[in-house]
């Protein structure tokens, strides 16, 4: 296995804060003008994505209906980690993708089972940094060249080292879209992505985070974080919310279920619609 070029932390940290100074500050750096060359660099850890925006919100209510037809109940989310490693969002993202897609191409992770049926469902694993899901994230960070050449792994480097990994072991990787603009996607295609039991990839320059939605008597408290680091998440569903008050609806929240590419292994959700919210691009990953 080739050795990995790893930056220090300490240059890391720095380049990563002056990217997100110049994207508060609206300028841009001399990096590229395509979407698919930005580095994506936030991992969940403070060095990675710096001190979040606390966003937490109450949204009080009369009554609220959730459209669910299209929440997945379960998905993989690992929280693989080298502790040396930072700005490791996008082979976080990619091993997610892989252990997902494990269940129906069982040589993506040779020798391993990613979870068990229940009944009638089928249960992923939690997160128990088993040895063959740590390969795939290292495999991952080398395919995906993260921290060569700068900060982070650009779109593109994403998008080849996650097909060359699939190729690698026998299986063909092409590349959908389900983004509609920089806060939305398009809600159709991720619909028929979640019909196909297929999971995408949302690559982001800025974004919210939420950990929880608790819906009390009359209110609803959602514990929320906006980032301005540029970051990926797994999707693998979303619901809706319309919450009514006297009698109409004054607001539809939509949330895409993520997993998080943290080293906690937290799964989550992004709030569409929000002014937080950069989506550079939203793909849908094809393996067969």
């Amino acid at each position: 296995m080739l050795a990995k070029k790893r930056l220090s932390a300490v240059s890391i940290v720095l380049a990563c804060a002056l990217a997100a100074l110049a994207a508060l500050a609206g300028l841009s750096l001399p990096v590229s003008a395509s979407a698919s060359d930005i580095k994506y660099c936030s991992d969940g850890s403070y060095e990675g994505e710096g001190t979040p925006i606390d966003a937490d919100e109450y949204v009080y209510w009369d009554s609220y209906v959730e459209h669910n037809e299209y929440y997945v109940f379960q998905a993989p989310s690992y929280g693989v980690r080298d502790m040396e490693d930072l700005n490791y969002c996008a082979p976080a993202a990619g091993t997610n993708v892989i252990g997902y897609y494990d269940r129906y191409y069982p040589n993506l992770i040779p020798n391993f089972e990613p979870g068990m049926m229940n009944g009638d469902d089928y249960w992923y694993f939690p997160d128990m940094n088993f040895a063959p899901v740590v390969q795939v994230f290292e495999d991952l960070y080398e395919l995906m060249h993260t921290n060569e050449d700068g900060i982070g792994t650009s779109g593109n480097d994403f998008k080849n080292g996650l097909k060359e990994y699939v190729q690698d072991r026998g299986y063909s990787l092409n590349y959908g879209s389900f983004y509609q603009n920089s806060t939305n996607v398009n809600l159709t295609t991720l619909q028929n992505m979640v019909n196909s039991n297929k999971v995408g990839v949302l690559l982001c320059t800025t974004y919210n985070y939420i950990f929880a939605i608790n819906n009390r008597e009359g209110y609803t408290f959602i514990s929320k974080s906006d980032y301005t680091r540029a970051h990926m998440m797994m999707v693998y569903g979303y619901y809706t919310v319309d919450y009514y008050k006297d009698g109409e609806v004054f607001r539809t929240d939509t949330y895409l279920q993520v997993s998080s590419g943290y080293s906690t292994g937290d799964q989550g959700y992004v709030l569409l619609g929000d002014d937080s919210l950069t989506i550079q691009e939203a793909l849908i990953v094809n393996i067969s």
